[in-house]
């Protein structure tokens, strides 16, 4: 009951965010010019500065542990190229295809990551979430990028892969600069003044509440319904499948305890708030990526509890 209680409380703020966000548009507080320039100020400097915050606080040399390193980041890769194969035969639109391979395989392991493990084992026992953290993030930043690129649409509704523009659109991605400028100031040690970290850390709290907000302000009731169906479909595997194939080859492997539960947590997240601001800002449907982070986000609390009773009932974690 625990459990499930702080996954409630962990995400009913989310959701209430959100409807805070749609009130305001009920009420002509705000309006879609509004909402789409504020997302290019949550793209281009909220998200870029809290990810630059959290990779650069993190330590590297921290109880680092390659084989799980290697094991989350393999399971990501393969399940991103996999949606990549698959999708396409199933949705014709490529914004839409692109926006669903993203709401899948990416998770919010940004905002629920050191949280729920620090509920689950204690603050002495998360060294693996935070070895984690700056992997994970980058990667799953770097292929957001590559896949709305290669499912962007043209004009006359053709797209052509154009490694150049992909490998361009890597570079110039704030997302992706801040996560190498993080690392590289964190590996290197290089010390920030306190003045600057300190407005950094201030403006990148305010990404994750504002991108709610904003997904909120956006949010279309009569849009999901013709989204439903494809929104079960990617809540399904974002929460169940996806998790389950990846738990069960951690355990095969060899994972215990805070090491299976870091497994756990990367893979049964629900979708990551940015990838809503990211696919506005890239041309995807930015429409179906919020209502994928709205509906995982929802069912996660019931999920993540199931699968923690789960392993911790098989003396898993």
């Amino acid at each position: 009951m625990a459990v499930f209680l702080y996954s409630f409380n962990t995400v009913a703020p989310l959701i209430l965010v959100v409807a805070v966000g749609f009130l305001l548009k009920k009420l002509r507080m705000v309006d879609d010019r509004f909402v789409s320039k504020a997302n290019k100020v949550c793209f281009q400097v909220a998200f870029p500065l809290q990810l630059f915050q959290n990779i650069y606080d993190a330590d590297f040399q921290a109880a680092f542990r390659p084989k799980l390193v290697l094991f989350t980041l393999a399971g990501v890769l393969v399940t991103a190229v996999l949606l990549c194969l698959i999708a396409p035969r199933f949705l014709k639109s490529r914004p839409t295809c692109g926006a669903f391979i993203q709401g899948v395989f990416r998770s919010n392991f940004l905002l629920l990551g050191l949280p729920l493990a620090i509920n689950l084992f204690g603050e002495e026992h998360v060294a693996s979430i935070s070895m984690l953290l700056p992997f994970v993030i980058m990667e799953f930043n770097f292929l957001a990028v590559v896949i709305l690129t290669l499912f962007q649409e043209e004009e006359g509704g053709r797209s052509r892969l154009r490694l150049g523009r992909m490998a361009l659109n890597v570079v110039k991605n704030p997302l992706i600069i801040a996560s190498f400028v993080g690392m590289v100031f964190s590996v290197l040690q290089i010390p920030v003044p306190l003045f600057l970290s300190r407005a950094v850390g201030d403006i990148g709290q305010i990404a994750t509440p504002f991108a709610l907000l904003l997904l909120g302000g956006q949010f279309d009731w009569k849009r999901l319904k013709g989204n439903l169906r494809l929104a079960s479909v990617a809540t399904l595997l974002r929460l169940i499948v996806i998790p389950a194939v990846l738990i069960a080859l951690g355990v095969w492997l060899g994972f215990r305890g805070e090491e299976l539960g870091a497994i756990l947590i990367v893979f049964c997240a629900p979708t990551a708030i940015s990838s809503y601001v990211m696919a506005q800002n890239m041309g995807s449907d930015d429409v179906l990526a919020g209502q994928l982070v709205l509906t995982t986000t929802l069912f996660s609390s019931v999920t993540i509890f199931a699968w923690v009773m789960l392993l911790r009932a098989l003396q898993l974690i």
